[in-house]
């Protein structure tokens, strides 16, 4: 009897990782934006789902917005999914991050925009 080699699936074609896109970037923006002006809204986490969608993530992968130490909660501790989850978010909060200040210094070095002429009378 003859064994079948390979696989009869039919790959899907996915991005291999996040989207930092403009959108995404101005989308990180307005949510730190946010996290410093107020405390838990409907707009904060309308943002954060509008990012984690931007990004391509799943929902309920960790948020990026809940990633800012460089290690994991230590209720995690011995839970290998979780914190690579974690550590997953924070790589991507940490491209996002270098994306957004990429963004401002080009905003910083951008010349300011020539003013137009004076409308004749």
């Amino acid at each position: 009897m003859e064994s079948m080699s390979g696989t009869r699936r039919t790959p899907i074609g996915r991005t291999p990782g996040p989207r930092i896109t403009p959108e995404s970037v101005a989308l990180f923006e307005r949510g730190l934006r946010l996290r410093a002006q107020q405390d838990g809204s409907r707009e904060i986490a309308d943002n954060a789902v509008a990012l984690t969608f931007a990004l391509g993530m799943k929902p309920w992968q960790w948020d990026v917005f809940d990633c800012s130490n460089d290690a994991p909660p230590h209720w995690m501790s011995g839970d290998v999914d979780k914190i690579d989850d974690y550590l997953n978010s924070l790589a991507i909060r940490l491209q996002l991050e270098a994306a957004l200040r990429a963004k401002r210094k080009a905003r910083r070095s951008a010349p300011a925009p020539s003013e137009p002429p004076p409308a004749t009378p």
